[in-house]
């Protein structure tokens, strides 16, 4: 009889731990499941989309990685480097050369690392951009970071910058061809900047001549190769690495 209520006491408590995994585990599914939802408000116009508007926001939900260090929540990377496929989840015509983050309308892109504005910029396909020299990286590549898509600069050409200063908006409009209907930033780092004088010659169409050839950005991380990093006001951070683009919620 002591044995049988035993069993009994176990499994309840198994059972009881399991439910409570599962839910949590669709808890944390479904926070990172709302930056789909902000990243697709293109669709809520768009009715005539409706069909489009739901088998983007499937793949986006399938396809998001939740970068997330432990014990914080941050934007979702839904394209990373090297990716085949594209925010909308069509394959692409070039290899990826940068990071796509999703994000909600007017949220503050922040600098990866201290650095000087180099400018400021709008594409017809791209949209707005932003291009800061970082330094020099501590394996000694020089990181020229193009952030695109953007929405509202809140910079200009010649500032200084500090690490996890806000430097541009994600864009309330999702208006450029390039931004494939969902709001997104994408984030993409060089080694050799464009000046003024080759702009809109060949191999300067865009910021960088190295744009079919770009760094990974996860080889910067400042924890590590890899380890996404939080910028946190309160901690020192060693020169010529990077940390996210967007602020970590705390949990």
């Amino acid at each position: 009889m002591k044995i049988l209520k035993f069993n009994l006491i176990y499994y309840l408590v198994i059972t009881i731990c399991l439910i409570s995994i599962n839910l949590k585990s669709k808890d944390l599914n479904s926070n990172i499941n709302k930056f789909c939802v902000k990243a697709l408000e293109f669709y809520i116009d768009r009715p005539d989309l409706e069909t489009e508007h739901r088998r983007r926001l499937e793949y986006c939900k399938a396809t998001i990685t939740d970068v997330s260090p432990k014990g914080y929540e941050t934007n979702p990377i839904i394209s990373d480097f090297k990716s085949i496929h594209g925010v909308n989840g069509r394959t692409r015509m070039q290899i990826h050369q940068g990071i796509d983050i999703i994000g909600e309308a007017n949220q503050p892109i922040i600098a990866i690392a201290d650095g000087i504005v180099l400018e400021t910029d709008q594409k017809f396909c791209e949209g707005p951009s932003v291009v800061i020299d970082h330094g020099k990286a501590i394996s000694g590549e020089r990181l020229i970071a193009v952030y695109t898509h953007t929405g509202e600069f809140l910079v200009k050409a010649g500032d200084k910058v500090k690490r996890g200063m806000p430097v541009a908006k994600l864009p309330e409009k999702i208006l450029f061809p390039c931004m494939a209907r969902v709001r997104h930033l994408h984030l993409q780092i060089g080694q050799q900047y464009c000046e003024k004088h080759e702009k809109n010659t060949w191999g300067c169409d865009f910021y960088i001549k190295d744009k079919y050839s770009s760094l990974n950005p996860h080889l910067f991380w400042a924890d590590g190769e890899n380890i996404i990093t939080c910028y946190d006001e309160k901690k020192k951070f060693q020169v010529g690495t990077i940390t996210y683009p967007f602020s970590c919620k705390k949990l």
